[in-house]
């Protein structure tokens, strides 16, 4: 009902100075018109007609995200990045950040935009910290300068690079000012978690790259295999918090991962041990 009142709005104000316009023309007595007023009518006339002079093409510059340069950057990061017709579920954290971005485009899809420009910069400089972990001297970079970095040290894959600066470049032109639909809004937003996503998963590898690899042979491999491990975890968020100690194996420890996200504990310490020694221990 709000949108269509503003829709409305314009074209109440046209009827009513297309009225006052004719009866300067007609030269109706009760109505007074002076040259300020005509001026200023002649405005009002063409207020409906607003949002199509700003997209007046000037040059070079046009002041609307077009809806054929929405899909064209859709079909491109599709092309690049590949889609599936059935989409794995997103990362905990990026769901996170794609239902806050859903819920702001129905409050405001131009301050959905700025934040999604703001997340990708943020997911970008937290890999640009994880993949120069020693650089004292880091600096705070630009979004485009950061991008180049990341593809040139081989952090960031070439084909990726296209698709984050197509979405930062659409994003940077609504809030500067310029129309976007709110379906090109929500398009864009899409993208942007699609390109996320990835930009996360890339994230991940980086957290959990070893720092140093070492060769063993086969027999050291498979007595690691077959040992047992003290796994010691944390309790912490309760009023009296606990430290849990296990003794698993393989398969335990894998169970224990595998629904680590459900648990309210933080994985302190996994050490091979020998188990006849735990034994003892826990039955003193």
């Amino acid at each position: 009902m709000r949108k269509r009142l503003i829709h409305i709005i314009p074209w109440i104000v046209f009827l009513i100075a297309l009225v006052l316009l004719a009866s300067h023309l007609l030269a109706w007595e009760q109505i007074k018109i002076d040259s300020t007023t005509l001026i200023l009518l002649a405005i009002l006339l063409l207020s409906p007609f607003i949002e199509q002079i700003r997209r007046i093409r000037v040059g070079e510059f046009e002041a609307e995200i077009a809806p054929t340069e929405v899909k064209r950057v859709k079909s491109e990061v599709d092309r690049r990045l590949g889609t599936s017709e059935t989409p794995k579920p997103l990362a905990p954290d990026i769901r996170t950040i794609a239902e806050d971005l859903l819920d702001l485009l129905d409050k405001d899809y131009v301050l959905a935009l700025a934040k999604l420009r703001m997340e990708l910069e943020r997911t970008l400089n937290r890999l640009y910290v994880l993949s120069t972990p020693n650089d004292k001297q880091r600096t705070q970079l630009g979004l485009n300068r950061l991008v180049s970095e990341l593809v040139r040290s081989e952090v960031l894959p070439t084909q990726l690079s296209g698709p984050i600066r197509e979405v930062f470049y659409l994003c940077n032109r609504a809030v500067h000012g310029e129309q976007v639909r709110p379906d090109d809004a929500r398009s864009i937003v899409g993208i942007g978690i699609q390109v996320l996503e990835h930009i996360n998963s890339i994230v991940k590898e980086f957290m959990v790259k070893p720092i140093e690899t070492n060769t063993i042979s086969s027999t050291e491999a498979q007595a690691y295999m077959d040992a047992k491990y003290r796994v010691t975890t944390v309790v912490p968020l309760v009023e009296n918090p606990v430290l849990n100690v296990r003794i698993l194996d393989q398969e335990g420890i894998d169970a224990l991962i595998e629904g680590y996200e459900e648990y309210a504990e933080f994985l302190v310490g996994i050490e091979k041990t020998d188990i006849r020694d735990d034994i003892n221990q826990q039955n003193q």
